[in-house]
């Protein structure tokens, strides 16, 4: 979960599912697409990300600034 906010961060708050999904593989190469949603399901009932589907098989995945989770400082960096 640390690793898809700070991919996130890195990205200034947005990211398609796919992408992300490269990057964490060179990290965890467990990862898959269902282990993905059940994380981004935690993630969006933790009001931390929104999901967005954007096409058929394409969702975006978009950091919550207004959220409490995050640090303050971190939101205004981006």
């Amino acid at each position: 979960m640390n690793s898809i906010i700070d991919i996130l961060i890195k990205n200034k708050g947005e990211i398609l599912d796919k992408r992300l999904e490269e990057l964490l593989k060179k990290e965890f190469p467990f990862i898959n697409s269902l282990i993905l949603e059940e994380l981004f399901l935690k993630l969006e009932s933790m009001s931390i990300i929104h999901v967005f589907r954007v096409s058929k098989n394409k969702k975006m995945i978009v950091l919550n600034k207004r959220g409490n989770a995050i640090r303050e400082e971190i939101i205004n960096n981006l």
